[in-house]
């Protein structure tokens, strides 16, 4: 399968298109909104795959001032983007057009759908109204008081002005006579204001967005559901199709510019934001994102961060590693691979791929993300900025065990709730503190000593919980041992109070952009 990615329009979104060689109708595929599009990108990226199987092409996007896309404060943007989404799937030849709204995109794509238009409506709130409202109440308890500033307020994985509030607030259904379907989860229901539509219930769907990241597990057979009710819908002839009409570069600001990059053996999906004439001696910076997710970052931070950086003089890539984002072939049942010696690889693959001498490289992650970073030896890169680092493990992890093992705990079976519950009563408590670090991350010491060695700053950013937990593993030997200012490279801690571990803070976010942006300008003086 061939997916043709690029930019369009302007304001521009960035957009991935798969296109058979014949086909019999376009599908939109309308990402949710915040870190529900994060957490759901895998799983749309399936749908998309399955049904170019089926003879049907489909577009996956951005919206304008979100993700890849390019920057556009318009309230309207959501609904806008995928309209122009449609007309980039217009480009390849097909007519008959299907919008795909799963979670909060299910009120853009009823949006964005023409009265002839096919829709199909999975996991929908009941309305805007609706969905502003619990998104308002998660991160009140996620994010606090705090996110709120001048007047943006910061929910879970997206940041909105009133303007924008109001506009999302807004949307709603109506009742429609075409074809329309609704998939719930098992004892849902559709929205009240689409009338007489009998609901489809599928599994899986809280499995893929009631958790974090690491939690979330693809629905494989929901996905085929949906697959399984477009192909009865569209019809049976084909139509020739040609490449969709897509630009290869988006011009940002400050003559900056964004690319697509495929790097190393693997052909692993980067985003190169650059100047449009970098210097000949600047920084190259390699930007890791958490978990398991795909390159944008929490509330876009890596997205503002590189374009920042970009203005600044740096070459900057966001990169997909292996199992994430457009990276690798992507599959019901995939094993993630957080913490695990691939990631190490594609490290070590994606330096080589850029050619940049160690002397001009630095590397930014951020949680798993960074630990990925941490573990540059071989690369002996400058600068390793480490954001909210929360494992220090020296040997890597089976691919998927991790995510296995949070899961085991946060949901436990009632064997192991047996089991804990035991556990707890009999073993003292500053015995399981211990074994818990022992099991759960290695030592601070051993994490940054081969860096270090080699000359390599190190900087690690972090929120009032990974604060603690690098000074519990023994940070403070660390600081002592290699403090700015000796022979070699150091180590630097920058402790946010009152952050988060996640970035869903403003005040987190604002801290590690600026951290960031003085620790590569320190490191590398150069001029934009």
């Amino acid at each position: 399968m061939t997916t043709h990615h690029g930019w369009s329009g302007s304001p521009a979104i960035r957009a991935a298109v798969q296109v058979p060689p014949s086909a019999r109708a376009g599908v939109v595929i309308c990402p949710p909104l915040g870190q529900e599009g994060v957490i759901a990108y895998r799983t749309l990226r399936l749908l998309a795959d399955r049904l170019e199987a089926r003879g049907v092409a489909s577009v996956r996007y951005d919206p304008s001032g979100r993700g890849d896309s390019g920057p556009d404060a318009d309230p309207d943007a959501q609904v806008r983007s995928a309209v122009r989404a449609a007309a980039v799937l217009r480009t390849t030849g097909v007519s008959r057009i299907v919008f795909v709204g799963l979670a909060s995109s299910a009120l853009v794509a009823a949006a964005a759908a023409r009265d002839e238009d096919a829709l199909v409506l999975w996991d929908a709130p009941e309305s805007g109204r609706a969905w502003l409202r619990r998104q308002r109440a998660l991160a009140s308890i996620t994010i606090g008081p705090s996110r709120v500033v001048d007047d943006v307020e910061s929910l879970i994985g997206i940041d909105v002005d009133p303007a924008e509030a109001a506009v999302l607030s807004a949307l709603r259904f109506a009742p429609r006579t075409v074809a329309t379907a609704v998939f719930v989860r098992p004892g849902g229901r559709a929205p009240k204001a689409l009338g007489e539509v009998q609901p489809v219930e599928v599994p899986g769907t809280a499995e893929l967005l009631d958790g974090t990241s690491i939690h979330a597990r693809i629905p494989s057979e929901a996905v085929d559901r949906v697959v399984s009710w477009i192909d009865e819908h569209v019809p049976a002839a084909t139509v020739p199709t040609r490449p969709p009409v897509l630009d290869t570069v988006v011009d940002l600001d400050h003559g900056v510019a964004e690319r697509i990059v495929h790097l190393g053996p693997e052909a692993l999906f980067a985003v190169e934001t650059a100047p449009a004439r970098p210097a000949d001696d600047g920084p190259v910076v390699v930007l890791h994102n958490g978990a398991a997710e795909h390159r944008v970052g929490a509330t876009d931070y890596q997205v503002t961060l590189a374009r920042a950086l970009a203005r600044e003089g740096a070459r900057v890539v966001r990169v997909d590693r292996r199992g994430t984002g457009e990276s690798s072939v992507v599959c019901g049942q995939e094993r993630d691979h957080l913490f695990a010696q691939e990631w190490i690889d594609d490290q070590s693959e994606i330096v080589a791929a850029l050619g940049v001498p160690a002397d001009r490289l630095a590397l930014v992650g951020m949680c798993a993300g960074a630990w990925v970073a941490g573990r540059a030896r071989a690369e002996t890169p400058r600068l390793v900025v480490q954001i909210s680092p929360n494992d220090y493990r020296r040997r890597p992890a089976v691919p998927g065990s991790y995510s296995d093992a949070v899961r085991a705990v946060d949901s436990p079976s009632p064997a192991r709730l047996w089991l804990r519950e035991r556990y707890n009563a009999l073993v003292p408590e500053e015995l399981r503190a211990r074994i818990a670090r022992r099991d759960r991350a290695g030592g601070v010491v051993e994490h940054v000593r081969p860096l270090v060695t080699n000359g390599t700053d190190v900087v690690l950013i972090t929120a009032d919980e990974d604060a603690e937990l690098f000074h519990r593993l023994g940070g403070r030997t660390a600081l002592r041992r290699w403090a700015p200012g000796g022979p070699g490279g150091s180590v630097a801690l920058v402790h946010v109070p009152g952050g988060d571990h996640s970035l869903f803070s403003p005040t987190m976010r604002a801290a590690v952009l600026a951290e960031v942006r003085s620790r590569v300008a320190a490191a590398f003086p150069v001029h934009a």
